[in-house]
């Protein structure tokens, strides 16, 4: 008996070394950034923010190989140009940097929102010195996160409305419950300190996932969980989540009315703040991965769930009435929506198969191919670029 303790202790002591070597080397060889789930830490103005030097994050706490002394190009927003769902060289501001041959630092983070994009543009961004600062406005939940944003940290407290009550409440994706996940404490404790289950999970682990969403979307309406398969092409095959998108946009909710007011506002802020600093300003209008397909699926001849219809339309007007206030202040725009639609005309896989809205490492590549065209050349500065 005493034998078999001994062989068993000796067996799972060889696979802990085993594996705590291989955790070793993956970190050398990968940035741990890119398969580690990151713990934020709470940040009075910001809300939250990544400790310095944390999984791969640079001496600032942003997701970058390191700080440069001055950078060309300053990109802020949120997790969609912060890059989720890609590694690092495969988000749209470091796959940006590669197309120009500019220095691109990126001081995005999921979660952040309008408001943040202003006090980094204040507080952060000028010690690079950049001749562009670029602002990603992701349109699918932007709005309610700058209200929450405004409501909830006192840094913010002049630009709340005098309107009475938590208008912020109302209509809060945040609400939505996320279905249970099996084994999920291990798997959070995993997924937040080993690369090695990282990379399993990214490689290996992907058909369990697609099974897992399967079986959260099975109880669910087609306005909670549509999913999709590319008739011509069977490889592209996502799933859309209309009514949790449209919460975010449905301009008759105080919430994102709000929102809405205090985004525009912010742009306006952060284009006076580039002008006085003799910095040219982009604003990219980054859009939902169901606006994005919504054309296409009608084209089809798809019948579209109501929430899907009412999202798409609720996401142009929102749009629209940002693009308004983008051409009075005379700031520079470009709306990305366009050349990622052509792409899935082409039935290029931009979305990952389950229900989550950040593009791929090709959807970013999109993005970034559409921003590059739209930047004034090195150097230059220009006050206004028309939307394609």
């Amino acid at each position: 008996m005493d034998r078999k303790l001994a062989t068993a202790a000796l067996i799972l002591g060889s696979t802990a070394v085993s594996l705590l070597l291989v955790e070793f080397a993956l970190r050398l060889a990968v940035n741990p950034g890119d398969f580690l789930q990151i713990e934020p830490v709470p940040d009075p103005v910001l809300g939250h923010r990544i400790e310095p030097l944390q999984g791969g994050h640079d001496a600032l706490g942003f997701r970058n190989a390191s700080v440069p002394t001055r950078a060309d190009i300053v990109a802020l927003g949120d997790s969609q140009t912060y890059g989720v769902g890609a590694p690092r060289d495969g988000s749209w501001p470091q796959q940006l940097g590669v197309l120009t041959g500019r220095s691109v630092y990126s001081m995005a983070l999921g979660g952040y929102s309008p408001p943040d994009y202003l006090y980094l543009a204040q507080q952060v961004a000028p010690r690079l010195r950049p001749h562009q600062l670029i602002v990603g406005v992701y349109l699918g939940n932007d709005l309610l996160e700058a209200c929450w944003a405004v409501q909830k940290r006192a840094y913010w407290a002049r630009w709340r409305s005098s309107e009475a009550g938590d208008m912020c409440e109302d209509g809060d994706e945040r609400d939505i419950p996320e279905a249970p996940k099996r084994f999920g404490a291990a798997r959070d404790w995993l997924s937040r300190h080993s690369v090695v289950y990282g990379v399993l999970k990214a490689a290996l682990l992907s058909t369990a996932g697609k099974h897992e969403q399967r079986r959260a979307a099975a109880p669910g309406s087609p306005d909670q969980h549509f999913p999709w398969v590319d008739p011509a092409q069977p490889t592209v095959r996502t799933v859309f989540t209309p009514q949790a998108r449209l919460m975010a946009m449905d301009v008759r909710r105080r919430g994102v009315r709000e929102g809405l007011r205090i985004a525009k506002l912010v742009l306006t802020e952060v284009a006076t703040l580039a002008r006085r600093n003799d910095e040219s300003l982009l604003v990219v209008l980054i859009p939902t991965k169901e606006r994005v397909y919504c054309d296409h699926l009608r084209r089809a001849g798809i019948s579209l769930p109501s929430a899907f219809g009412a999202l798409c339309s609720a996401e142009d007007r929102i749009k629209s009435d940002l693009l308004q206030q983008l051409s009075a202040s005379d700031i520079a725009h470009v709306d990305v929506l366009v050349p990622l639609q052509l792409e899935v005309s082409r039935h290029v896989v931009l979305y990952p198969t389950d229900s989550d809205g950040h593009p791929r490492a090709s959807g970013y590549s999109v993005i970034a191919r559409a921003v590059a065209a739209a930047l004034p050349a090195s150097g230059a500065r220009r006050s206004s670029i028309a939307s394609p």
